[in-house]
């Protein structure tokens, strides 16, 4: 135990800064490269069995190359959720108006396109239909589903964008 402690704070002072470098190009940001070898050190000293020699150098490079790669991850579902939450009152807003608009297009939908274009518009729209496969759905042919879906492209136009 006493020896495989030594190893690892040998491992960690002789090839500290290589792993750092390579952590700071993956993460492009120092201290999350200093938190990432930091944390896979400190992981590794629990760790029951690991190699030895060489392959323990290369176990600790995949190990920080791995940990880079998660952070990564984390940081692009963080970047995603912060651009899909609203920060400020501005944010807000904008997001209240487009609820609006969505909201006058279902009524609209709803409302003034008759039951099957309805369903054509819904079926390519919503579920990404293609005509072949709606037309097999419905029973009807590829003409008269193009027909619907022009007839609904330009009832919207003629409301919305006059």
């Amino acid at each position: 135990m006493l020896e495989r402690k030594q190893a690892m704070a040998d491992l960690y002072r002789i090839h500290y800064e290589e792993l750092l470098r390579k952590a700071a190009i993956m993460l492009h940001d120092d201290e999350d490269a200093r938190d990432a070898v930091s944390d896979v050190m400190v992981r590794l000293m629990t760790v029951d069995i690991l190699p030895e020699g060489e392959k323990l150098l290369a176990y600790v490079r995949s190990s920080v190359r791995f940990e880079c790669l998660n952070r990564l991850k984390r940081m692009k579902l963080q970047e995603r959720m912060r651009r899909a939450l609203p920060l400020d009152d501005e944010d807000v807003d904008t997001w209240g108006e487009e609820d609006r608009q969505y909201r006058e297009y279902q009524q609209f939908i709803q409302t003034e396109l008759t039951p099957q274009t309805k369903r054509v518009f819904q079926l390519h729209y919503a579920e990404k239909k293609k005509y072949r496969e709606i037309a097999s759905m419905l029973g009807i042919s590829e003409a008269a589903v193009y027909k619907h879906l022009s007839q609904a492209i330009t009832k919207l136009k003629n409301r919305f964008n006059p």
